[in-house]
């Protein structure tokens, strides 16, 4: 078999197999400071994005923050319908106060708003989606 006949098909294997893992479309939310907080964090935003992969059945989460107390640890909660909050992680900041988590979490949770950033050792609410 020529390698021209073969490219086309190896291309169309791999697009098959892609398309059977393929992501839906992202939600994106950015996290605002929390109204009262006794967090001493009033400049802190971020975002936080939860991407559905259908054909894994599975959801990339990534929360991104911005502005808060250096080295510190901070717990991330997803609102599950109900409204029931669960705890998806946690990650600690690094010396300019930007941290960082990602994780999959079997299923669909792309609808699991609102998203929760909470200092854990004030266990205070710092930041939090619309």
């Amino acid at each position: 078999m020529s390698m021209k006949k073969f490219t086309p098909i190896a291309v169309m294997l791999v697009l098959l197999c892609v398309g059977g893992i393929a992501l839906a479309a992202a939600v994106k939310v950015d996290l605002l400071p929390f109204p009262g907080s006794v967090a001493p964090e009033p400049d802190a935003s971020g975002r936080a994005v939860l991407n559905y992969a259908k054909g894994a059945d599975r959801t990339e989460v990534q929360v991104n923050c911005w502005d808060l107390t250096s080295e510190t640890e901070y717990t991330v909660y997803l609102c599950a319908p109900g409204p029931e909050w669960y705890e998806i992680g946690s990650f600690t900041t690094r010396k300019n106060g930007s941290g960082n988590l990602h994780v999959r979490l079997p299923g669909d949770h792309s609808a699991d708003i609102p998203v929760a950033v909470n200092n854990t050792a004030l266990n205070a609410t710092v930041l939090m989606s619309p």
